[in-house]
């Protein structure tokens, strides 16, 4: 009998342990490191150098629950400080672990949000000439929603308004971006 205690007793310790020990959800990207610099075909084209190709990114260890993921690309110093969004893309299917670089020009892989420019989809980075080195926050969030329970054309706060209560965890990273010879 004691061995059967002993027994039970430690295999819950393992369980435990090892629960504790569980890596958390991440966000990662082959086309930078976390807190590296952005390559430039990242940029929004136009005025800006690059020709609008998303980054690869991938995420790994979602909660238990997941059913669908939100990402978000926003550059906090555009607009002067207000920010401003470059990405709003929700419904991610759970089963998905990354997009590749330029995917995110596929828009039937998620429910696009409106982006800086008034439209749906990436919009690379182009911050303003002479502009200090720009940070773009990737912020990906896992959801207890289904892929098609919020429709198209949100933006950020109308996204957030929807999303109280729903979220499981969030994983980030940072890009810095600059345009050339500043």
């Amino acid at each position: 009998m004691k061995r059967i205690t002993q027994s039970l007793l430690l295999t819950g310790l393992l369980t435990l342990s090892s629960a504790a020990l569980a890596a958390p959800f991440s966000l990662s990207s082959d086309s930078f490191s976390n807190g590296g610099v952005a390559p430039l075909s990242m940029g929004g084209g136009g005025k800006c150098p690059g020709n609008n190709t998303s980054p690869q990114l991938s995420w790994s260890n979602a909660p238990a629950g997941t059913k669908s993921f939100v990402l978000l690309i926003e550059d906090p110093q555009g607009a002067n400080g207000l920010g401003v969004m470059h990405f709003i893309g929700y419904g991610i299917d759970a089963t998905r672990h990354q997009f590749a670089s330029g995917e995110l020009a596929k828009k039937s892989l998620y429910t696009s949000g409106i982006n800086v420019r008034g439209g749906t989809g990436y919009a690379g980075p182009c911050p303003p000439a002479n502009a200090d080195v720009h940070n773009y926050n990737f912020t990906l969030i896992a959801t207890d929603l289904d892929t098609h329970a919020l429709s198209e054309g949100m933006d950020k706060a109308e996204l957030a308004k929807q999303l109280k209560g729903h979220t499981l965890a969030a994983a980030g990273i940072v890009a810095r971006y600059e345009l050339p010879n500043q």
